[in-house]
């Protein structure tokens, strides 16, 4: 099977110095989903992607995604965008489309923007054409198809697409619509191709034109009407970007919802497309799931929480208002409300991350209770270590150690940490050590040992009077 993706275009009406197609629907740039698609239906398809307008990005953005590389994928050059036809000849010009379209071998044509189609779309797409039909024509009908072009037809015979732009009163009223998507016979594809003219209302070669062509030479024109409108949705600005994403959006939740996870209020819940949860999971409202998330059975995530490419394990409650981003959370954890994970942040089985603390690439072992108003960063703590309120990793002083800004902070097993503490690191905690409320440490703390790092209290008897008097006069 041979596939040609149309990504060239501008996207003017994006308004974007981002190329169209690299904008993301359900956190996946749209030629991505498209992409999958084929991967998914069609595995070992020779692909033949048209780049035109930011096409070093958006070769380097698909070369770098590894779930791409077994695909047989190559990048022909549009260097002037001057319509879909031209799109197309520019593929069957090139090297890839010398060796590939011929004959009667099929070619799938898709538009670049177009990420909500499905694989049984694909699937029905491809079924085999007879010898005698050069091509097979997708479209749906639209209550309101502005901008589409209509599928003109004598009874059932189909004449020819006519362009928005060129299509006259009576044709504007046709709710029949192409979208682009069509399997052609290589050798009609090649040959019709070189016939196109840009002499219409756009100065463009249009692709569809080709459906004229095979009408005139009388062939049988196989058109695949398709009743999901929704499956067939470009994107040529930023609100039908909006659009996809919320449908998308919905389909996700839905097949999550079908799988056993219990969502609150799937309306304000965000997922995206790599997101994983597993059955018997509660999901509050206003929770926004991004990147490669996975959720184990039994968790609870409350109200407004944010999770970006992090794990969450078995029965783990994540309360509201926490940001998780790229950190492992173990089994049976109570985290926040408000609790911020930054990136490389592990907390283990049974452990306790209360509100308002912050962690940065810092391992939290099993056990182990933070209960509040505190932050540590490039930090490890051991098992059963309990740390009080408002205690504070100093892990920065400007110095450059080891090639490290950043210095790690050690608090081995079963360590009591006071409330109102600070560690400047480098430092180490042993094993079983105390460490009093109030207390600054600059150095390390021997096992089972109790550290007072803080000035002697002095109580100047009756001087508080004396202040009070002072203020007065």
């Amino acid at each position: 099977m041979n596939v040609v993706i149309m990504a060239a275009g501008m996207g003017k009406r994006m308004r974007s110095e981002l190329p169209k197609v690299l904008h993301r629907v359900a956190g996946e740039p749209i030629l991505f989903h498209i992409l999958d698609r084929v991967r998914t239906s069609h595995p070992e398809s020779n692909v033949a992607i048209v780049v035109g307008h930011g096409r070093e990005i958006v070769q380097a953005t698909i070369r770098s995604e590894s779930r791409f590389t077994k695909m047989k994928i190559e990048f022909v050059h549009q260097a002037h965008q001057r319509g879909t036809g031209d799109a197309i000849r520019c593929a069957v010009e090139s090297k890839w489309g010398e060796a590939h379209i011929k004959g009667s071998t099929p070619v799938l044509v898709l538009p670049g923007d177009c990420p909500l189609f499905t694989d049984q779309l694909i699937q029905q797409l491809m079924e085999p054409l007879a010898k005698s039909v050069p091509l097979r024509l997708l479209t749906c009908e639209l209550k309101d198809p502005t901008g589409y072009g209509r599928v003109v037809k004598r009874g059932k015979k189909t004449l020819r697409i006519v362009e928005e732009k060129d299509a006259n009163a009576r044709e504007k009223e046709i709710r029949e619509v192409a979208v682009s998507i069509y399997v052609f016979q290589g050798g009609f594809l090649r040959a019709g191709v070189t016939r196109l003219n840009n002499k219409n209302a756009q100065g463009e070669f249009y692709l569809t034109d080709l459906v004229a062509q095979a009408s005139q030479q009388k062939k049988h024109i196989d058109v695949m009407p398709w009743d999901f409108c929704d499956d067939l949705r470009g994107i040529n600005n930023p609100w039908e970007l909006a659009e996809a994403s919320r449908i998308l959006n919905q389909r996700l939740i839905k097949k999550a919802a079908m799988d056993g996870v219990r969502f609150q209020d799937p309306g304000t819940t965000h997922l995206e497309v790599n997101v994983e949860i597993a059955p018997d999971v509660d999901i509050g409202p206003g929770v926004v799931l991004q990147g490669r998330t996975r959720i184990a059975t039994g968790a609870r995530i409350d109200a407004y929480s944010v999770i970006r490419n992090s794990s969450i394990g078995e029965n783990s409650h994540i309360r509201p208002g926490s940001v998780i981003e790229d950190s492992k959370i173990g089994r049976e954890c109570s985290i926040g409300p408000y609790a911020h994970f930054r990136p490389d942040s592990e907390v283990g089985d049974r452990g306790k991350i209360g509100n308002f603390v912050e962690l940065k690439a810092t391992k939290i072992c099993e056990d182990t209770h933070i209960a509040h108003l505190s932050y540590l960063g490039d930090a490890t703590v051991g098992k059963r270590v309990n740390i009080g309120c408002g205690f504070i990793t100093c892990n920065f002083d400007g110095r450059v150690i080891d090639g490290k800004r950043k210095h790690p902070t050690v608090i081995e097993d079963d360590v009591f940490v006071g409330s109102d503490c600070q560690a400047i690191a480098p430092i180490t905690i042993g094993a079983r050590a105390y460490v009093a409320s109030g207390s600054t440490l600059t150095d390390d703390v021997e096992a089972d040992a109790l550290a007072i790092a803080r000035a002697r209290q002095v109580e100047k008897k009756n001087y508080a009077k004396k202040f009070r008097g002072s203020l007065r006069s």
